[in-house]
């Protein structure tokens, strides 16, 4: 039987120092948004890593907050890029802007990508879990058979009567005869 449960509250995480996520649980919701999400970062660009986008779907899923995370600068204008004096200028008028950035797809992707020790500490507390409890509600979770290393036996073996000689039934096919000359070209001369 199946015991329901009530779904766990939001959880703070700290992911990086200075860095705070607030991650909501719902494996099943997060793996179907996840698959979606990668489908459709694939149809788009078909050389995105599947993998990557598959955890930046479960974590855009899942993530209700962060602290610690800047907006990024707003981007200057492409004719005073090059032009020093008018860059500082510009950039001393259009500042970061100041708290959290906004949880956006396109500010987790930017986030995962720039920073992989990040990547690595949300895939290993945030997405592994949920891969896992997917895992485990589809029964293909770690093996009893005893060939998992985290398997525990759940049921005492029983014991087996010994083997019984089988005799050989079945014979061997006999080879069949040789017919004619090889197929190989004749050598020119």
């Amino acid at each position: 039987m199946v015991q329901l449960t009530h779904t766990p509250s939001p959880e703070w995480v700290e992911v990086a120092p200075g860095l705070r996520a607030q991650f909501r649980h719902g494996p099943a919701e997060a793996m179907v948004f996840a698959r979606r999400f990668a489908r459709h970062a694939l149809e788009q660009d078909d050389r995105t890593d599947p993998q990557f986008a598959f955890v930046v779907g479960c974590v855009v899923w899942g993530l209700l907050a962060w602290e610690g995370v800047g907006a990024p600068p707003p981007a200057p204008p492409a004719e005073i890029a090059t032009d020093v004096e008018a860059l500082a200028a510009w950039e001393v008028e259009n500042p970061a802007p100041e708290g959290d950035a906004p949880v956006t797809a396109d500010n987790v992707a930017m986030l995962l990508r720039q920073n992989p020790t990040i990547y690595d500490e949300i895939d290993r507390t945030y997405v592994e879990s949920i891969v896992r409890a997917a895992a485990e509600k589809n029964v293909s979770g770690l093996s009893l058979n005893g060939i998992s290393a985290g398997a525990k036996r759940s049921v005492t073996p029983v014991e087996t009567a010994p083997s019984a000689h089988i005799a050989k039934t079945i014979h061997a096919p006999k080879r069949g005869k040789k017919s004619g000359p090889s197929s190989k070209a004749a050598a020119v001369s």
